[in-house]
């Protein structure tokens, strides 16, 4: 369990870090607050829930995979909440052209792999591997009729079965 606690961490981490690394180094987005804070985290989170867990494309995976995804959207907002609200904290010095002052919960490398890192941990812990592997390998065992059943009708032995054969029923 801790194992799959920590790659749900780390590939959490990795989805958010490609979609903040994105964001800032591709299309220069630094820090964002407000609506498209919200947003973003709530895109992290979404994608952490689809990616993470049971991949989308097994088969019949893709109805577990929206429902984390919406689950996801729910995570990031909370998140961006938590840390907008509660964080205290600001980004240092005028590093990785995000200004400084800049609140922390606000910079898209640190929000963005905090809540992907986060869902995928959650995900990962309530995913509980292949469901082949909880199928029973061997042949099912019927139960056997009780022989103290008033109402049970006696099994037919060979020769009335070979009389009824020889009969026509």
């Amino acid at each position: 369990m801790l194992k799959r606690l920590l790659i749900g961490l780390l590939l959490g981490l990795a989805i958010g870090a490609a979609l903040a690394s994105g964001l800032h180094f591709g299309l220069g987005l630094s820090s964002a607050s407000g609506l498209l804070g919200y947003l973003l985290a709530m895109g992290a989170g979404a994608t952490a829930g689809t990616l993470l867990g049971k991949p989308p494309w097994q088969q019949e995976a893709w109805i577990e995979a929206i429902l984390k995804a919406v689950a996801g959207l729910g995570f990031g907002a909370l998140v961006f909440w938590l840390g907008s609200s509660y964080v205290p904290w600001t980004w240092p010095s005028d590093l990785l052209a995000v200004p400084a002052g800049t609140p922390l919960a606000h910079v898209l490398l640190v929000v963005l792999p905090v809540t992907a890192g986060l869902f995928g941990t959650l995900v990962s812990l309530d995913n509980t591997g292949d469901a082949s592997s909880k199928k029973s390998k061997g042949a099912r065992v019927r139960v056997s009729a009780d022989d103290d059943d008033p109402f049970a009708e006696p099994a037919p032995t060979k020769s009335a079965a070979k009389s009824r054969a020889q009969r026509g029923d």
